[in-house]
């Protein structure tokens, strides 16, 4: 079975674009303002991670958060340290360790969510029943721009950045 053609560019506003990348940039920083329970945001998509991903090895979390292995080395002394994570050995190899969330880590991710859905909750609440219901129109827009991967030329630029 072949793939299905990639659907045509359409042109796109840069006014909106950059409209729509600052007011999330925006709600994305006040969101974790609101919430960031002593945790660094790199900290907190670790312990995000391992919340929905479960236990993991310290090479495949550095890969999925794309940083180095050093880094999340570090992190993972330092989510240790606190409580919120552990190392246990892997059941399928025994030279891998894994980090493991612990109850602690799991509590501490579940208070980021209900602080920053309380605090989401109470500037929606402020909107007209209009412009929720726009606002929950526009939510498969927004999942799916959330879900794209980037392009070769981002990936690429990203890459050159580390």
């Amino acid at each position: 079975m072949t793939a299905p053609a990639p659907a045509p560019e359409v042109p796109v506003d840069l006014e909106m674009v950059s409209r729509v990348r600052l007011s999330v940039l925006r709600l994305s920083r006040r969101l974790r303002q609101n919430a960031a329970a002593g945790l660094t945001a790199s900290q907190l998509a670790l312990v995000s991670t391992l919340d929905r991903h479960g236990a993991m090895t310290l090479g495949d979390l550095a890969a999925h958060e794309g940083v180095q292995p050093p880094s999340v080395t570090r992190m993972v002394d330092a989510l240790e340290k606190a409580g919120l994570v552990k190392r246990v050995d892997s059941l399928t190899d025994r030279r891998a360790v894994m980090a493991k969330l612990t109850g602690k880590g799991r509590r501490a991710i579940e208070d980021v969510r209900q602080r920053r859905n309380a605090w989401l909750a109470e500037r929606m609440a402020r909107l007209t029943p209009e412009e929720q219901r726009l606002l929950e129109a526009a939510l498969p827009v927004l999942e799916a721009l959330a879900e794209v991967p980037p392009s070769p030329a981002t990936a690429a630029g990203r890459a050159d950045r580390r």
